[in-house]
């Protein structure tokens, strides 16, 4: 009989418990926190930069590069065509080119823009 009331005391105190717990995190459940952590996972996922070497190869492919273009032009090209998901950044952009010089495809050149010396690209 003892044995009996004090499981009833003990399931009574975990009750508690898991209500103080809910009221101390805000309402949340230990499965609303493990959803939070997911969905932030998710956003992770959503913020990550992409590949654009497809991009600038359907450039090529579109002999966009017969003329001297800056990297500049090459970005706001990107965004204008809509060849990327969101507005490609300029550092990437360079990477890019710059592979592509590596492996011949383009050539680079400094050329004078307004009163700077900037990189441009052309096709081989």
């Amino acid at each position: 009989m003892e044995q009996e009331q004090i499981k009833k005391v003990f399931d009574q105190l975990a009750d508690h418990e898991k209500r103080i717990r809910v009221l101390e995190n805000g309402g949340a459940t230990k499965n609303h926190q493990t959803e939070q952590l997911k969905k932030k996972g998710k956003a992770k996922l959503k913020n990550r930069s992409e590949d654009l070497f497809p991009p600038i190869q359907k450039l090529l492919d579109d002999k966009f590069f017969k003329d001297w273009q800056t990297d500049l032009e090459v970005c706001s090209t990107l965004r204008i065509k809509l060849l990327t998901k969101k507005k490609p950044l300029r550092a990437s952009v360079v990477n890019v080119l710059r592979a592509l010089v590596k492996n011949g495809l383009l050539t680079r050149e400094k050329v004078q823009k307004k009163k700077r010396q900037v990189f441009a690209y052309k096709q081989i």
